[in-house]
């Protein structure tokens, strides 16, 4: 009878005496697995576990079960119920008149507890749900017997388990048993599943049944099988021959006869003798006239010196598959094998292949028994010591209440567990034996022990033989006694800290390395904890550290913040792109450019040695002199880097350098002078799509006191483009250990010259990410693209006030200057700029209500013209109301002015004016060629 017990369990039993099952998340995903997995394994179409909850409803896990099908399940289930039987019906058939024909074949299994009693209320109470599956005809017609088996099995072990659940009074523990437990029960009748060749239901097919003993040896149970044939059939001989593993010889497994010694070591071919045919054609075969027929093999007779008269041979089969012959040889007072014969032989036939397949079963499920017994000890082991690893306080307490957990399932005599200070030079051992008694002692003695070898050169051991070894070391002459296993104690990418050790199994057998595969498995919780620990006690410091590293790489971003430029727009005729990602927290490299008072640039990319705190404080000081120095508009490139590296060179300290290549350009006359300081070779790729390096000399800066450096000056053209870069953009390997390549940059960028350049350098980017195949850079990554154009060079906007007219003067002067132009025309073009900002300031914005009123002016340079454009905002101005000019009519004060519009047209070569979306433009061009003509126009 079932006694009351807590309330923590699965199964629990209300106030009314009737079993119940706690409505468990874990329960209910358990359940739903393995019905899913008894649903595969029977083949059925649907399953419904029914179990009692406790309200008392019926709560159902659903299998795919048809809608029709629903309620037919139901009441079959409520038959189990009440009945407290397993059913297994077929379709058309009904439990009794209350419950129509079922519409499926099906099968029920109750879960129960203890014994089934004789009233009803007795079965309600120890009954707490069923399990139910539905065949339809189409998906394999009727349960077998064997499924109907299964199926019971299976509902008594999950019942087994709930009720352990209920005496124990602990639920955790028992779902993950009954999780682990049942898949090991299903995985067994699975493999039993599989290997059922030998599958032939008794009763339909052994029609000599009492033949078959409970005997578990297969040679007993075919002997006796043999005898029987013997006796009916009246032969001088019978035996049984099976094929071996290669299918391609037959062996006499069971001979009675005089000569069955002799007959046993013969083999014979597949194919050849009456046995090798019928287990070729799977066919019975009778021969009547052995002596003269070809298809006897004679080496029988000729090892056992037996003449064969007459023979009768059938197929062994399980599925379909032939696995040996049975034979009968030599009939008795008469003289043939009829076929009544044959036909009732099949029947011996039939029970040879049920004996081996029996014998085969029950090891099978023997093996099974013992794996599922083995894996639930284990599983509960491996829960034990994961619940000791997340529990340890200290690692002092994680061995010694890991240590009897390892003793008992290794079943060992004695265990160590032994942990290395080779500082301190201490080894400290932790034994646990059959005493159940944990010893910690530390010794400095262990230096020529195996143990200690074994630690250091992380060699694992495993000693099948159970003889004892004369060790020379007392520490292994305690621990290593009998068949031993030694496995040392490791971190990964770190020295071995210790080893285990279990010796002398308690059943006197040896050790193996499915022991120690189960011992690893203990090893690495233990590492994992002892890792745990350590990394625990070493947190504060390592808090600290990681505090003082973060600043440190927090100072180091800010100070690279700083360093590099912030991003413009260029009014000029470029299109510039630029992208930098650090490999690491922190980069080595940097870039800057620069735009002159007079509209010229200059561009510059660097690298520098070393990635730390230290490094971005020695990039910060170079790059703040570079762009010192590069702020001087007379300094050559060459002079630049030249006058750098000696001020850098003073600051260095350890060895520290930098890398640059430096670029000027100067928009009025496109040229481009450079100069490189130990930096990768530079790319001009041209209009048309061929390309050359732009290659300088002179060591890095900062490597020695005084260098020169020399490097080149070019004309560029609308189309070209130049590629700046930092060797992190060509450097970067793949899995095979290429690099991405100076000569694949230069192609992806040519590919992509009609894009910006900022989408140019994105893609890339990702071409190279894509290459690497890594989540990390190898190196910092930095490109910058210069794209001319043909648009203007020169381009800025000014205030439309008085004092921004010498303002604008200024920027025109600082633009044609460098043109070296002749005076003369230089002035006709100041002029007449001056001439024209000081209308739209003066007359073009007079009484208009624009706030902020401004005006703009653009420049380009083709060959030997000029062209100025300016744009303002303000009245329309209409060139046909403008009067000729007349010094008579100013000097009589009938009006002022009206020589400005006269001045320009007489300066400028060309002169137009248009009124576009509101607002005025000005176009004024000049020929370098044209002499100076203002002094004949005034």
């Amino acid at each position: 009878m079932i006694s009351s017990k807590k309330q923590d369990s699965l199964l629990r039993q209300s106030s009314d005496g009737k079993l119940y099952l706690e409505d468990n998340p874990g329960l209910t995903i358990v359940f739903e697995s393995l019905l899913t997995e008894i649903i595969q394994l029977t083949s059925a179409s649907f399953g419904i576990f029914n179990y009692r909850l406790e309200n008392g409803t019926i709560k159902s896990i659903l299998g795919n079960p048809p809608e029709n099908a629903l309620e037919e399940s139901k009441l079959v289930s409520e038959f189990c119920f009440k009945t407290g039987q397993d059913f297994n019906f077929k379709k058309g058939e009904s439990p009794n008149k209350l419950v129509p024909p079922l519409g499926q074949n099906s099968v029920c299994c109750v879960l129960h507890v203890g014994e089934l009693g004789s009233s009803s209320s007795e079965n309600q109470k120890k009954i707490f749900g069923t399990i139910f599956l539905g065949r339809m005809e189409d998906s394999g017609g009727e349960f077998r017997e064997s499924d109907f088996e299964h199926l019971k099995a299976t509902a008594r072990i999950i019942s087994d388990l709930l009720e352990e659940s209920f005496i124990s009074g602990e639920s955790s523990l028992v779902v993950l048993s009954l999780m682990t437990t049942s898949r090991v029960a299903l995985e067994s009748v699975q493999i039993r599943k599989q290997t059922d060749r030998f599958d032939f239901l008794l009763t339909e097919i052994i029609r000599v049944s009492g033949l078959i003993n409970k005997s578990l040896d297969l040679s007993q149970l075919l002997e006796a099988i043999m005898l029987s044939s013997k006796s009916v059939f009246r032969t001088e001989a019978c035996s049984v021959l099976l094929l071996d593993d290669t299918k391609e010889y037959l062996y006499f497994h069971t001979v009675l006869g005089e000569k069955k010694d002799e007959v046993t070591k013969v083999r014979v071919p597949v194919g050849k003798g009456v046995a090798g045919m019928v287990v070729q054609d799977k066919t019975p075969m009778i021969i009547n006239d052995a002596r003269n027929d070809p298809r006897v093999y004679r080496e029988v007779d000729k090892v056992s010196h037996f003449v064969t008269r007459n023979i009768m041979a059938a197929p062994l089969l399980v599925e379909g598959q032939v696995i040996g012959v049975i034979e009968a040889i030599n009939t008795i007072d008469r003289s043939f094998f009829t076929e009544e014969d044959l036909e009732l032989f099949l029947s011996f036939s039939g029970t040879s292949a049920l004996a081996i397949q029996k014998t085969g079963l029950l090891q099978n499920l023997e093996t099974a028994n013992k794996d599922l017994r083995k894996k639930v000890s284990e599983l509960e082991s491996l829960f034990e010591l994961s619940q000791v690893v997340s529990s340890a306080k200290n690692q002092a307490d994680l061995m010694k209440q890991s240590i009897p957990v390892i003793h008992g399932e290794m079943d060992a005599s004695k265990t160590g567990i032994f942990l290395i200070n080779r500082k301190m030079g201490i080894l400290t051992s932790i034994s646990y034996t059959s005493e159940k008694k944990v010893e910690i002692f530390r010794t400095t003695n262990y230096q020529d022990s195996l143990i200690h070898s074994s630690i250091e050169d992380e060699k694992t051991t495993v000693k099948e033989d159970i003889q004892n070894f004369e060790f020379t070391h007392e520490l292994d002459l305690e621990y290593l006694k009998g068949s031993y296993i030694i496995l040392p104690l490791t971190h990964q990418g770190r020295s071995a800290f210790g080893a285990i050790t279990v010796s002398d199994r308690v059943d006197k057998l040896s050790y193996n390395f499915s022991h120690l595969r189960l011992l690893q498995t203990f090893a690495s919780l233990i590492a994992r904890g002892h890792e745990t620990l350590k990394l625990q006690n070493e947190m504060i410091s390592r808090k600290a550290m990681q505090r003082s590293l973060e600043r440190e790489i927090e100072i180091t971003r800010e100070i690279q913040k700083n360093i590099l430029p912030e991003s413009k727009s260029f009014d000029s005729n470029f299109d510039l792109g630029v992208k930098s990602v650090p490999a690491k927290e922190v980069s080595g490299d940097f870039y800057d450019y620069y735009q002159y008072q007079d509209g010229q640039y200059s561009f510059l990319v660097s690298d520098v040695s070393g990635k730390s705190l230290p490094a971005a404080i020695f990039m910060a000081m170079s790059s703040s002199i570079i762009r010192t120095l590069a702020r001087n508009h007379d300094l050559s490139p060459e002079e630049i880097l030249k006058q750098g590296n000696a001020l850098i060179y003073e600051d260095s300290h350890n060895g520290m350098f930098v890398t640059t290549f430096f670029i000027h350009y100067n928009p009025a006359i496109f040229t481009l002078d450079y100069a490189s300081a130990g930096h990768n070779d530079q790319v001009l790729i041209h209009k048309d799509g061929t390309w050359e390096l732009l290659k300088g000399s002179g060591p890095p800066l900062g490597v020695i006191p005084s260098a020169s450096y020399k490097g080149g000056s070019l004309t560029v053209e609308p189309g070209d483009m130049v590629i700046l870069y930092t060797d992190g953009a060509i450097e970067e390997k793949n899995s095979k250990d290429a690099e991405f390549s100076l000569e694949r940059m230069i192609q992806e960028v040519i590919a992509r010259k009609h894009l910006p350049a900022t989408r140019i350098i994105d893609e890339l980017f990702d071409l190279v990410r894509e290459f690497s195949e890594t989540p990390e850079l190898f190196d910092d990554f930095t490109v910058m693209i210069l794209k001319f154009n043909d648009d203007f060079q020169f381009n800025r906007i000014f205030e439309a006030n008085t004092s921004s007219i010498p303002l604008f003067r200024e920027f025109v002067y600082e633009t044609i200057k460098v043109r070296d132009l002749e005076e003369s025309l230089r002035d006709d073009i100041l002029l007449a700029c001056d001439e024209a900002g000081t209308n739209i300031v003066m007359h073009g914005y007079e009484n208009t209500i624009l706030k902020n009123p401004k005006f703009e002016c653009k420049i380009r340079f083709t060959g030997d013209w000029i062209t100025i454009v300016l744009i303002d905002s303000g009245k329309v101005f209409r060139r046909k109301e403008v009067l000729e000019p007349s010094i008579e009519d100013n000097l009589s004060g009938k009006r002022k002015g009206g020589f400005g519009v006269y001045l320009i047209e007489k300066l400028m070569d060309s002169v137009e004016y248009s009124s576009e979306g509101g607002k005025n433009v000005l176009v004024l061009k000049k020929n370098f060629q044209h002499k100076a003509s203002h002094g004949n126009h005034i």
